[in-house]
Protein backbone atom coordinates (compact mmCIF):
# COMPACT_ATOMS: atom_id res chain seq x y z
CA UNK A 1 0.00 0.00 0.00
CA UNK A 2 1.40 3.77 -0.73
CA UNK A 3 1.47 6.52 1.35
CA UNK A 4 -0.38 9.38 0.65
CA UNK A 5 2.86 12.19 1.24
CA UNK A 6 1.19 15.86 1.53
CA UNK A 7 4.04 18.93 0.67
CA UNK A 8 3.05 22.45 1.97
CA UNK A 9 0.24 23.65 4.13
CA UNK A 10 -3.10 24.32 3.36
CA UNK A 11 -5.20 27.64 3.26
CA UNK A 12 -6.50 26.91 6.45
CA UNK A 13 -3.24 26.31 8.17
CA UNK A 14 -1.77 29.49 6.40
CA UNK A 15 -4.04 31.69 7.51
CA UNK A 16 -4.03 29.99 11.13
CA UNK A 17 -0.36 30.82 10.98
CA UNK A 18 -0.59 34.28 9.40
CA UNK A 19 -3.59 35.26 12.56
CA UNK A 20 -0.92 33.91 14.83
CA UNK A 21 1.57 35.97 13.74
CA UNK A 22 -0.53 38.93 13.16
CA UNK A 23 -1.82 38.97 17.09
CA UNK A 24 2.15 38.38 17.97
CA UNK A 25 3.03 41.46 16.37
CA UNK A 26 0.22 43.59 17.56
CA UNK A 27 1.01 42.82 21.03
CA UNK A 28 4.52 43.07 20.51
CA UNK A 29 4.72 46.41 18.10
CA UNK A 30 3.72 48.49 21.62
CA UNK A 31 7.06 47.15 23.23
CA UNK A 32 9.14 47.56 20.39
CA UNK A 33 7.99 51.38 19.57
CA UNK A 34 8.89 52.08 23.42
CA UNK A 35 12.40 49.97 23.15
CA UNK A 36 13.09 52.64 20.14
CA UNK A 37 12.05 55.87 22.06
CA UNK A 38 13.78 54.39 24.89
CA UNK A 39 17.21 54.06 22.93
CA UNK A 40 16.61 57.00 21.00
CA UNK A 41 16.45 58.97 24.53
CA UNK A 42 20.25 57.37 25.63
CA UNK A 43 21.55 58.77 22.58
CA UNK A 44 20.27 61.84 23.24
CA UNK A 45 21.77 62.09 26.72
CA UNK A 46 24.99 60.96 25.47
CA UNK A 47 24.63 63.75 22.73
CA UNK A 48 24.63 65.80 25.45
CA UNK A 49 26.86 64.86 27.64
CA UNK A 50 29.16 64.70 24.51
CA UNK A 51 28.41 68.81 24.17
CA UNK A 52 29.21 69.18 28.14
CA UNK A 53 32.74 67.36 27.60
CA UNK A 54 33.07 69.95 24.29
CA UNK A 55 32.63 72.69 25.52
CA UNK A 56 35.05 72.14 28.38
CA UNK A 57 37.46 71.51 26.22
CA UNK A 58 36.78 75.24 24.36
CA UNK A 59 36.59 76.80 27.93
CA UNK A 60 40.41 75.43 28.83
CA UNK A 61 41.15 76.94 25.48
CA UNK A 62 39.82 80.40 26.26
CA UNK A 63 41.05 81.24 29.18
CA UNK A 64 38.54 79.54 31.59
CA UNK A 65 35.85 81.83 29.93
CA UNK A 66 32.80 80.17 29.27
CA UNK A 67 31.36 80.30 25.40
CA UNK A 68 28.70 82.60 24.35
CA UNK A 69 25.21 81.80 24.60
CA UNK A 70 24.36 83.96 21.66
CA UNK A 71 26.88 83.89 19.47
CA UNK A 72 28.99 80.73 20.10
CA UNK A 73 27.52 78.62 18.07
CA UNK A 74 26.49 81.09 15.17
CA UNK A 75 28.70 83.89 14.67
CA UNK A 76 25.74 86.60 14.69
CA UNK A 77 22.64 86.66 17.25
CA UNK A 78 20.62 88.95 14.67
CA UNK A 79 19.73 88.17 11.29
CA UNK A 80 22.44 87.85 8.15
CA UNK A 81 22.11 90.20 5.27
CA UNK A 82 18.78 88.20 3.32
CA UNK A 83 17.76 86.15 5.95
CA UNK A 84 14.32 85.45 5.67
CA UNK A 85 13.99 85.07 9.97
CA UNK A 86 16.79 83.99 12.26
CA UNK A 87 13.87 82.15 14.60
CA UNK A 88 14.06 79.73 11.24
CA UNK A 89 17.68 79.39 11.46
CA UNK A 90 17.33 76.36 13.57
CA UNK A 91 15.72 74.41 10.12
CA UNK A 92 16.77 76.38 7.42
CA UNK A 93 19.08 74.72 5.01
CA UNK A 94 20.67 77.90 4.00
CA UNK A 95 22.19 77.51 7.37
CA UNK A 96 23.82 73.92 7.70
CA UNK A 97 26.71 74.75 9.35
CA UNK A 98 28.41 71.71 7.74
CA UNK A 99 27.54 73.28 4.36
CA UNK A 100 28.70 76.89 5.08
CA UNK A 101 31.42 77.03 8.13
CA UNK A 102 31.27 80.84 6.80
CA UNK A 103 28.09 81.41 9.19
CA UNK A 104 30.01 78.90 12.52
CA UNK A 105 31.24 80.51 15.46
CA UNK A 106 34.19 79.53 17.96
CA UNK A 107 32.26 76.90 19.66
CA UNK A 108 31.37 75.00 16.08
CA UNK A 109 35.21 73.86 15.32
CA UNK A 110 34.82 71.85 19.07
CA UNK A 111 31.18 70.10 17.50
CA UNK A 112 32.05 69.58 13.84
CA UNK A 113 31.77 66.00 12.46
CA UNK A 114 30.59 64.63 15.68
CA UNK A 115 27.04 63.85 14.49
CA UNK A 116 25.66 65.09 17.57
CA UNK A 117 23.50 68.39 17.23
CA UNK A 118 20.32 67.03 17.17
CA UNK A 119 18.49 64.62 19.09
CA UNK A 120 17.26 61.30 17.65
CA UNK A 121 13.67 61.99 18.17
CA UNK A 122 13.78 65.65 17.48
CA UNK A 123 13.21 64.96 13.80
CA UNK A 124 9.37 64.03 14.15
CA UNK A 125 8.76 66.74 16.77
CA UNK A 126 10.05 69.12 14.10
CA UNK A 127 8.23 68.00 11.24
CA UNK A 128 4.85 68.00 13.70
CA UNK A 129 5.25 71.30 15.55
CA UNK A 130 8.03 72.96 13.53
CA UNK A 131 5.46 75.20 11.75
CA UNK A 132 3.58 76.23 15.03
CA UNK A 133 6.90 78.37 16.03
CA UNK A 134 6.96 82.13 16.29
CA UNK A 135 7.04 84.00 13.23
CA UNK A 136 7.53 80.40 11.36
CA UNK A 137 8.34 81.24 7.22
CA UNK A 138 6.34 78.48 5.21
CA UNK A 139 8.50 78.93 2.60
CA UNK A 140 11.37 77.12 5.20
CA UNK A 141 11.66 73.35 4.93
CA UNK A 142 11.71 71.99 8.72
CA UNK A 143 15.03 70.21 7.66
CA UNK A 144 16.94 70.65 11.69
CA UNK A 145 20.04 71.83 11.75
CA UNK A 146 20.50 71.42 15.63
CA UNK A 147 18.24 70.83 18.70
CA UNK A 148 19.96 71.76 21.48
CA UNK A 149 19.94 75.40 23.16
CA UNK A 150 22.36 76.65 25.93
CA UNK A 151 21.74 78.06 29.31
CA UNK A 152 22.07 81.94 28.63
CA UNK A 153 22.45 82.46 32.45
CA UNK A 154 25.97 81.24 31.88
CA UNK A 155 26.63 83.08 28.48
CA UNK A 156 30.03 84.96 28.00
CA UNK A 157 29.64 88.44 25.98
CA UNK A 158 31.94 90.90 24.93
CA UNK A 159 30.93 93.53 28.13
CA UNK A 160 30.18 90.30 30.31
CA UNK A 161 32.60 87.62 30.25
CA UNK A 162 31.75 84.88 32.28
CA UNK A 163 34.82 82.62 33.95
CA UNK A 164 33.51 78.63 34.83
CA UNK A 165 35.05 79.25 37.97
CA UNK A 166 32.63 82.22 38.62
CA UNK A 167 29.76 80.31 38.64
CA UNK A 168 29.32 78.05 42.03
CA UNK A 169 27.19 74.66 42.33
CA UNK A 170 28.30 72.84 39.25
CA UNK A 171 26.02 69.96 39.78
CA UNK A 172 22.91 72.37 40.21
CA UNK A 173 23.24 74.40 36.97
CA UNK A 174 22.67 73.00 33.98
CA UNK A 175 24.56 73.28 30.92
CA UNK A 176 22.91 72.32 27.17
CA UNK A 177 19.29 70.79 27.01
CA UNK A 178 16.28 70.61 25.08
CA UNK A 179 13.00 72.76 24.47
CA UNK A 180 10.05 72.61 22.82
CA UNK A 181 8.74 73.90 19.48
CA UNK A 182 5.67 75.64 20.95
CA UNK A 183 4.31 77.77 23.88
CA UNK A 184 2.27 76.77 26.75
CA UNK A 185 1.99 79.47 28.78
CA UNK A 186 2.92 80.36 31.62
CA UNK A 187 5.95 77.88 31.36
CA UNK A 188 6.98 79.61 28.22
CA UNK A 189 6.96 82.65 25.96
CA UNK A 190 8.77 81.67 23.54
CA UNK A 191 9.81 78.39 21.64
CA UNK A 192 12.66 77.37 20.18
CA UNK A 193 14.51 79.32 18.22
CA UNK A 194 18.09 79.66 19.12
CA UNK A 195 20.84 78.40 20.77
CA UNK A 196 20.21 80.23 23.64
CA UNK A 197 17.79 78.82 26.79
CA UNK A 198 16.70 81.46 28.16
CA UNK A 199 15.18 80.03 31.56
CA UNK A 200 16.74 82.87 34.41
CA UNK A 201 14.16 85.65 32.42
CA UNK A 202 11.27 83.38 32.13
CA UNK A 203 11.30 83.52 28.44
CA UNK A 204 12.09 79.07 27.99
CA UNK A 205 11.77 76.11 29.49
CA UNK A 206 12.75 72.42 29.05
CA UNK A 207 10.72 70.73 26.55
CA UNK A 208 8.00 67.96 27.33
CA UNK A 209 8.31 65.61 24.43
CA UNK A 210 10.24 62.38 25.56
CA UNK A 211 8.92 59.67 26.21
CA UNK A 212 5.23 60.21 26.29
CA UNK A 213 2.10 60.13 24.63
CA UNK A 214 1.09 63.36 26.00
CA UNK A 215 3.34 66.00 24.67
CA UNK A 216 2.61 68.08 27.26
CA UNK A 217 3.82 65.49 29.99
CA UNK A 218 6.78 64.38 28.74
CA UNK A 219 10.65 64.80 30.11
CA UNK A 220 13.84 65.96 28.16
CA UNK A 221 17.85 65.94 28.58
CA UNK A 222 20.06 68.53 30.05
CA UNK A 223 24.01 68.12 30.71
CA UNK A 224 25.22 70.20 33.85
CA UNK A 225 28.10 71.99 34.26
CA UNK A 226 29.62 68.68 36.50
CA UNK A 227 29.56 67.09 33.18
CA UNK A 228 26.82 64.79 34.46
CA UNK A 229 23.78 64.01 31.86
CA UNK A 230 20.02 64.23 33.46
CA UNK A 231 16.69 63.65 32.88
CA UNK A 232 15.16 66.82 33.41
CA UNK A 233 10.98 67.42 33.64
CA UNK A 234 9.97 71.34 32.43
CA UNK A 235 8.82 72.48 36.01
CA UNK A 236 13.13 71.90 36.92
CA UNK A 237 13.71 74.42 34.69
CA UNK A 238 13.76 77.49 37.10
CA UNK A 239 15.60 74.84 39.65
CA UNK A 240 18.55 74.73 37.63
CA UNK A 241 18.85 77.46 35.38
CA UNK A 242 21.09 79.74 38.21
CA UNK A 243 22.91 79.09 41.27
CA UNK A 244 20.66 78.62 44.68
CA UNK A 245 17.51 78.91 41.80
CA UNK A 246 17.83 82.64 41.27
CA UNK A 247 15.37 82.64 39.13
CA UNK A 248 11.74 82.81 39.84
CA UNK A 249 8.93 80.41 38.49
CA UNK A 250 6.49 81.85 36.41
CA UNK A 251 3.98 79.49 38.21
CA UNK A 252 4.84 80.94 41.83
CA UNK A 253 1.68 81.74 43.01
CA UNK A 254 -0.38 80.09 41.01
Amino acid sequence: MSSHRRDGFTLIELLVVISIIAVLMAILAPSLGRAREQAKFIRCKANLKSYGVLAFMYIEDNDGIMPSAWTSFYNKHGEYRGEPHRYCRWHNPDYDLNLHPEYAGPFWPYLKGKDIHICPSFGKVAKRYGPMHPQHVDEIPIVPNYSYSMNSYLGSTEERPIRVTDIKRHSEVFFFGEENLWITAPYNRFAFNDTAMCVYEQWDSFGTFHLTRDPEEGVTNAVFLDGQARTVHREDSWRYCAPDGQSRSPLAGL
